[in-house]
């Protein structure tokens, strides 16, 4: 199912930016149902294959700017060449790809580099606060090492493709996908990144990769974002176009 009508988004940044928050804080009160083993300094998921928006950057951005720790964020960053991130498409491509039969090939979907995140201070997340999307949907029913995947319920899997979908089509109006360092490489404009080459530009949804018990679990989530962000109607418009009763 292929959208026929660009579903809208805001403009303006700050209105991307409350989206974003609305989208996090709704997901952040529902994963609170799933008995995760993660704990404050359990990092085996903190490494540099974490993929993020341009907007998600510029929440990341903000907050470092906000504890003037903009020389940090700049020496962080010098340690990590652009371009590492092998990855050629997508999340709203894969989706569309998906539903329209066509096959993505694993090259294409970019391998996992398990070197550790920049932002990791004494095994701990130095940017907690604004980390992206692909950092607070990681989550595991069991301790999980750099040897063992980690396990989650499939309606939480389900749950994260499509919020990070959304995000995306929230950038779909000329942002970009890449892995979190290119980004904020390209947003600082940094003299080892003066090109887009490393970054995809992002997709507006071209449906979900959906059960049909999972749309209910989606349909009400997507009615809390609406009811956390005031212009109802872009949550409204995705239901009716791609989760009809």
């Amino acid at each position: 199912m292929i959208i026929q009508e660009r579903v809208g988004i805001p403009a303006e940044m700050v209105r991307k930016k409350e989206l974003l928050s609305a989208v996090y804080g709704v997901y952040a009160r529902w994963i609170e149902r799933f008995p995760l083993a993660c704990r404050m300094g359990c990092n085996a998921c903190c490494t540099q294959s974490v993929s993020m928006t341009s907007l998600e950057g510029e929440i990341i951005l903000d907050f470092v700017k906000g504890t003037g720790r903009g020389k940090w964020l700049l020496a962080k960053l010098a340690g990590v060449s652009p371009g590492k991130s092998r990855e050629r498409i997508t999340t709203n491509q894969f989706a569309g790809a998906c539903l329209n039969h066509q096959e993505v090939d694993r090259e294409t979907m970019g391998g996992w580099d398990f070197t550790p995140c920049v932002f990791l201070e004494a095994n701990i997340c130095s940017i907690y606060e604004a980390r992206p999307f692909g950092c607070r949907s990681f989550g595991s029913f069991v301790q999980c090492t750099a040897d063992s995947a980690a396990q989650m319920a499939p309606i939480h899997l389900a749950v994260n493709t499509v919020f990070t979908q959304i995000i995306e089509h929230v950038n779909s109006d000329g942002g970009y996908c890449s892995a979190m360092t290119d980004i904020l490489h390209s947003l600082v404009n940094s003299p080892i990144c003066n090109e887009k080459e490393h970054l995809l530009p992002a997709q507006p949804v071209p449906g979900f990769l959906l059960e049909p018990h999972e749309i209910k679990v989606v349909q009400a989530l997507f009615l809390q974002l609406g009811g956390q962000y005031s212009d109802k109607g872009m949550f409204g418009d995705l239901i009716d176009n791609f989760m009809p009763i």
